[in-house]
C-alpha cells in the first residue's frame, strides 16, 4: 500500500468539505480513468481492426454503442479530448494541387539536356516553375537557374502565367 503524504481528514478539513463529497469525488476520478483507459483500449483495438487512419467522428459513431452498453457517457467534444491527450488523433493531410498535366494534345519537346553535365558556368540554363500559396490565392514562380553553379539567373514572381 501506498504511503499517504497527508491524511484524509486533514485535507477534508482544510477544504472544507465533508467526507462523502470527499469520497465521491475519488470514486468519480477513479471511474473517469478506468473509463478512459477502457475506450483508449477500445479504440486501439477497433483500428487495429479497420485501419489505422480511421478519424474520431467514424470511431465515435462506431464505438458510441458499445461504449453506451459498458455504461460509459461520452460526448464527440470529450471524445476528441481523450484523442488529443494520448495522441490518438489522425493527422490531416496535407492538400495539394495537381500543377502538371502531361497529357495533352500540344507538342511535346524532347530533353535535351538529358545525360548531359554541364563542365564550366553559364553553359546549360535550365527554368523551372513553382506555384507559391499566398493568403488567398497561388502565385507562380519561375526561375532561370544555371546548372553548373546553380546560382537563380533570373526569375519573375506574379499571380499570373502571363
Amino acid at each position: 500500500m501506498q504511503a499517504r503524504p497527508f491524511k484524509r481528514k486533514w485535507l477534508i478539513q482544510c477544504f472544507g468539505i465533508s467526507k462523502q463529497a470527499f469520497y465521491k469525488r475519488l470514486k468519480s476520478h477513479r471511474t473517469k480513468v478506468n473509463n478512459d483507459q477502457i475506450v483508449i483500449q477500445m479504440i486501439k483495438d477497433y483500428r487495429d481492426e479497420v485501419g489505422q487512419r480511421t478519424g474520431g467522428i467514424k470511431l465515435h459513431d462506431n464505438l458510441k454503442s458499445k461504449m453506451e452498453s459498458l455504461g460509459i457517457k461520452m460526448g464527440r467534444d470529450k471524445f476528441y479530448k481523450l484523442l488529443r491527450a494520448y495522441n490518438l488523433l489522425v493527422p490531416k493531410t496535407k492538400r495539394y494541387f495537381i500543377t502538371t498535366n502531361s497529357k495533352h494534345h500540344f507538342y511535346k519537346y524532347d530533353n535535351l539536356v538529358k545525360d548531359k553535365a554541364p563542365t564550366r558556368s553559364e553553359q546549360l540554363w535550365v527554368s523551372d516553375i513553382t506555384y507559391i500559396k499566398t493568403e488567398n490565392k497561388h502565385c507562380y514562380l519561375a526561375l532561370v537557374t544555371d546548372a553548373y553553379s546553380k546560382k537563380i539567373m533570373g526569375y519573375k514572381f506574379a499571380s499570373h502565367m502571363k
